[in-house]
């Protein structure tokens, strides 16, 4: 089960990855406009699975965030956690 407070810490890596610099690339870049201007939908929620999967991927992302965002992932993979929850208003 995830706690809210988990949701709370993720919800600020998946903002701190919207306003980068990591992951870094055209393809991320409109990923964070999808989000800013989409973040309910569907794409939206794929926007945001890209920009985590690319953060792994980019060496410029932290390691506390990289650590969050492989704990992120594992919880949407094993279907504890719904994108839905992240993007939605607090």
């Amino acid at each position: 089960m995830v706690t809210p407070e988990e949701i709370e810490h993720w919800r600020g890596v998946l903002q701190r990855l919207q306003r980068g610099p990591a992951p870094r690339g055209e393809q991320f870049e409109l990923c964070r406009e999808v989000l800013a201007a989409a973040p309910g939908t569907t794409e939206g929620r794929e926007a945001a699975r890209l920009l985590l999967e690319g953060a792994m991927a980019d060496a410029a992302t932290s390691i506390a965030d990289a650590q969050g965002v492989m704990r992120l992932l594992k919880a949407l993979s094993g279907g504890a956690l719904d994108l839905t929850q992240l993007l939605s208003p607090r």
